[in-house]
């Protein structure tokens, strides 16, 4: 079940917000909890059976640390590392087996035969909150919850449970236990949630439909206009698909008195890689700089020479592969990491001479698609040689579909639109729209957008065929 599905806006959270407001405040964890495992059965029952384990491996875990916190360094260093061992072999099982055995078939020569295993959808998300749960429980930042209930909500909001953002324990235990729930921060939570939901029906699906279809086609019989109609394309549609998912996550979270933390900052106006990642993905970026290359530094600060280049390639390809088991991800996460070391290299030299903004954002721009490019191919084959149509190294075969076929009216209006919605015009024009925030205008202008946008968003949630987020999969 999908938030942009006709059964979710319809029936289900119609029916949940309904049941939720009308019993008990004493009852809401409880009630929020089985309506969480129901979300997540309806994608599977067994896959219910693999979050329950992830709670269960935390929950335990936890009470263990506190129980062994007197006790002497080798088993309170055991405690803590068994329910992450335990998390990582969960994951690993269920996304990475199939990827290893084929991987060290290839290399081996080996035919060790593929297990027909069950995908997971949000894996690798409740098992970054169970390792992040244990690892700020190991460093005394919190205090073991001992509510079953409590823990297992913390876990599992259906909100949040597939896609993000990545929670940390201390984030939401506070306002499990205590949360404001008003008419307005729910005003605020539905504004939110159609915003989200209009990014991802609007702009996102629509893209997805041409960027698809170019995908579709052998590389080379691709021209060099519709390669990068292809690469502008999946690039703007992956971002208004994730980040649509996450205002409507953030947004439902609001209308059930959560505040889920932000997890897109504008990505597209970044002037250097790293201050992309710093915008993108956040809650993904900062548990790695927390609980990796944070960690890696305080281990590793004697080799000073190597310590932050190889740690940020380390980062970098731990982050390619928590995407997805496949080497176009792995090689996609050290691109990333290999561009922010160059960065740092040429930022440590302090040179004299300082291109100007738009040109580093043009760089940064190129790069990106670059990377997309390698994370949407299926195979790094594919990937070299639709890099090398758009830049002219490889020589297209006309198959007599040109640009137009695919650029027409309405998908140039929906890339205007996206690109205008990649803009923080608050920043650009603070002014003027300070000057209108709380007027009678500014409100009826607010609350017209709000209604155009739920009209529309309906409409094509009516008219559209299903179409899942780019993120269920990883």
């Amino acid at each position: 079940m999908v938030f942009s599905s006709q059964i979710f806006l319809f029936i289900f959270l119609p029916f949940v917000l309904l049941g939720y407001y009308l019993i008990r405040k004493d009852f809401r964890n409880l009630y929020l909890l089985v309506i969480s495992f129901g979300f997540y059965v309806w994608a599977g029952p067994k896959l219910l059976l693999v979050l329950l384990a992830s709670i269960a491996i935390n929950y335990l875990g936890g009470l263990l640390i506190a129980c062994v916190q007197k006790s002497n360094e080798g088993i309170k260093r055991t405690a803590v590392f068994l329910p992450i061992i335990l998390n990582l072999l969960l994951l690993g099982y269920f996304k990475y087996f199939n990827f290893l055995t084929s991987t060290l078939n290839r290399i081996s020569g080996l035919n060790i035969p593929l297990k027909d295993i069950t995908f997971i959808l949000g894996i690798s998300f409740f098992t970054f909150s169970g390792i992040s749960y244990i690892l700020d429980l190991s460093s005394g930042k919190i205090e073991p919850q001992k509510n079953p209930i409590k823990f297992a909500l913390y876990m599992s909001m259906f909100f949040k449970l597939i896609q993000g953002p990545i929670s940390r324990y201390d984030g939401i235990n506070k306002q499990i236990t205590k949360r404001d729930e008003s008419a307005d921060k729910f005003a605020l939570g539905a504004y939110r949630f159609v915003a989200g939901l209009a990014k991802k029906m609007v702009i996102a699906d629509q893209l997805g439909v041409i960027v698809n279809q170019i995908y579709a086609n052998p590389a080379a019989n691709n021209s060099v206009p519709v390669a990068w109609l292809g690469a502008i394309g999946y690039a703007f549609q992956i971002y208004f698909d994730f980040s649509g998912y996450t205002d409507m996550a953030i947004g439902l979270g609001k209308m059930f008195g959560f505040d889920l933390a932000e997890n897109f900052n504008y990505p597209y106006i970044s002037t250097s890689i790293s201050e992309f990642w710093r915008r993108w993905h956040i809650t993904m970026g900062s548990w790695f700089r927390d609980y990796v290359f944070y960690k890696l530094e305080f281990k590793r600060r004697k080799v000073k020479k190597l310590r932050i280049e190889t740690n940020t390639l380390i980062v970098f390809f731990l982050t390619g592969l928590w995407h997805g088991a496949a080497w176009t991800y792995i090689i996609w996460g050290l691109w990333q990491g290999i561009i922010i070391v160059i960065e740092t290299v040429i930022k440590s030299k302090r040179f004299k001479f300082q291109l100007p903004a738009y040109v580093k954002w043009l760089i940064t721009m190129l790069a990106l698609l670059i990377g997309w490019v390698l994370f949407r191919s299926p195979s790094l084959r594919y990937a070299g040689e639709y890099i090398g149509i758009m830049f002219g190294l490889v020589k297209s075969v006309n198959n007599g579909i040109t640009l137009s076929w695919y650029l027409n009216l309405k998908i140039a209006t929906i890339l205007v639109l996206a690109t205008l919605a990649s803009v923080p015009w608050k920043t650009v024009f603070p002014g003027v729209v300070k000057r209108f925030e709380g007027t009678l205008a500014g409100i009826i202008f607010q609350d017209v957008s709000f209604v155009i946008l739920l009209i529309v968003s309906i409409i094509l949630v009516i008219s559209s065929s299903y179409n899942s987020f780019i993120y269920f999969k990883f």
